[in-house]
């Protein structure tokens, strides 16, 4: 199977970025994913543009910006300046997702749309064609370590079948629960990323790098 690794460093050890970062720079086709949280729209409260300049300046990796924030245009500019390949905001957190989208774009970043496991897929079907990136929630959004929820299997198909049916070319995300036991049934669902956080920073590391590369010779 082809795919790229997207680890989550929401779950790494924040004494040693630098560290772990070389752990997915040594993954074959890898991104760094970066959850962004603002304590308003999710509960949680992480980081912001200045620990992923930081970190930029130590990774050349593609960055993932998953901005889980109210008001994300207030914050696009900020994250592109520190070196973010791709921004994705949420879906429910705008009424004007085609100005984001614009705005990101204008950038000259990847642009992503995320949505909440209760969020139906038609919602963003109208601005598909214009995106890089889908990003499934198959967790509600804010914590790291929640357990896969089944029905976003179907979420999954349903945005690849649109895909295929319209001959679109973005990549499909999945971020939450992603392990042993869920990744192979995310990717014959459709999927093109997996997001992994605790599986990937709280096991052993060989074994996590074994597992990604048996999953690929399937």
């Amino acid at each position: 199977m082809k795919f790229t690794i997207a680890p989550s460093i929401l779950s790494a050890d924040f004494s040693d970025l630098s560290g772990e970062l070389k752990k997915i720079n040594a993954i074959y086709d890898s991104w760094v994913h970066l959850d962004v949280m603002d304590g308003h729209f999710v509960p949680n409260l992480t980081f912001g543009p200045c620990v992923v300049k930081s970190i930029r300046n130590v990774s050349d990796i593609f960055f993932d910006v998953h901005l889980m924030v109210e008001y994300p245009e207030n914050l696009i500019g900020a994250f592109y300046n520190s070196g973010a390949n791709a921004i994705t905001f949420h879906i429910e957190s705008t009424h004007f997702p085609m100005r984001l989208i614009k705005m990101t774009k204008e950038f000259g970043v990847r642009v992503g749309v995320a949505l909440n496991p209760a969020t139906p897929v038609e919602q963003i079907f109208p601005i598909l064609e214009f995106l890089d990136i889908v990003l499934v929630m198959s967790v509600e959004p804010g914590f790291s370590g929640q357990k896969f929820i089944p029905f976003s299997l179907e979420k999954i198909r349903r945005i690849a079948d649109f895909r295929k049916k319209h001959g679109l070319n973005f990549l499909i995300s999945v971020d939450g629960g992603v392990n042993e036991e869920t990744a192979k049934n995310i990717l014959l669902a459709g999927a093109d990323v997996l997001v992994m956080g605790s599986y990937f920073f709280k096991n052993d590391y060989n074994r996590v790098v074994k597992f990604i590369e048996h999953l690929r010779e399937k």
